[in-house]
């Protein structure tokens, strides 16, 4: 049986929380998943990374899979939305992401699990994300874990045009 934690699986692959040390790596797989997510204007750098995922007040987590000698092969990150109809914040899982050639191996299930045991620690009865509707793999996957689409929500935006649009009235 795999530990969640600061050891290691028979891969040498441990998962445990993301230190200051990781922003470089941490960096490498969000840019690579908002790529793979047809995302643009990456703002990001290693500054902010590290300004706004440490400190007193920490704007997300994340969960790393740590390959040893500073190589991070994959990531689960979080934050939560502080305020709810419930008065109980809801966590959110921004990016899952494994590199290409770690998948298959069960770092994603190790990252998913560390996420689950992190809801139930700090209280949340659920955790959600977003989905590619195009994302079939990643379907599979989540189904695979007993997750399901949300049959309630669809996810809208206004967009730049529409929001000047509206903006003005």
């Amino acid at each position: 049986m795999n530990k969640i934690g600061p050891t290691t699986n028979d891969a040498g692959i441990g998962i445990r929380a993301m230190v200051p040390a990781d922003a470089a790596e941490l960096l490498r797989l969000m840019k690579a998943i908002v790529t793979y997510e047809r995302g643009r204007d990456f703002r990001l750098d290693e500054a902010e990374l590290l300004r706004r995922g440490f400190g007193e007040r920490p704007d997300f987590g994340a969960f790393v899979a740590d390959a040893g000698g500073g190589k991070l092969v994959g990531m689960a990150v979080h934050y939560e939305i502080p305020f709810m109809h419930s008065l109980r914040p809801l966590l959110m899982m921004k990016w899952l992401f494994i590199d290409p050639g770690c998948r298959g191996g069960g770092v994603g299930r190790r990252l998913l699990q560390r996420m689950a045991r992190h809801a139930l620690a700090t209280g949340h009865d659920r955790f959600c994300w977003f989905v590619l509707k195009d994302n079939a793999p990643a379907q599979a996957f989540y189904r695979g874990l007993g997750a399901t689409p949300d049959p309630d929500w669809d996810r809208w935006m206004l967009a730049s045009e529409a929001l000047g649009t509206v903006a003005a009235g």
